[in-house]
């Protein structure tokens, strides 16, 4: 995709502008507290942000957990949806994960999202749960 800038955050800048999209998309649109979006365990992932035409719109985490790679806060500001930057960020990590060889790469995916990573091959796990408020569905994909 044209103007495109998708790479691992840097600096404490970047990081601050991952965090602004979060609390954009989770805590204002999603209604998630501030104790849950911000869990404790940002130091241990590595950031993503989706910069499209130098604008902060898009960012990820990646955590290592005991069950693979866990990818998580997946977020596009609104008014970027829909237009295919969920994509290229889902593409960009996968592509991260094939590169440093993990096999097991998995996330929570909200309930209205599961069709959006199935066409990433992510196949649903388990039953349906609720976190943050919001019913979520465990889906894994191996590499």
């Amino acid at each position: 995709m044209k103007d495109v800038d998708i790479h691992i955050v840097h600096n404490v800048k970047e990081q601050q502008q991952t965090f602004a999209i979060r609390r954009s998309v989770f805590m204002q649109e999603f209604q998630v507290s501030l104790a849950l979006e911000f869990d404790g365990l940002d130091e241990d992932a590595v950031h993503f942000i989706l910069l499209y035409k130098k604008k902060p719109i898009g960012c990820a985490r990646l955590r290592t957990t005991e069950k693979g790679v866990k990818l998580e806060r997946i977020a596009v500001l609104k008014p970027y949806r829909g237009k295919g930057f969920g994509t290229c960020i889902v593409n960009y990590l996968l592509n991260y994960c094939h590169e440093k060889k993990y096999r097991t790469v998995y996330l929570y995916s909200q309930i209205f999202a599961r069709g959006f990573y199935e066409k990433f091959n992510f196949q649903p796990k388990g039953d349906l749960f609720e976190e943050a408020g919001l019913m979520h569905i465990a889906m894994e994909k191996t590499l």
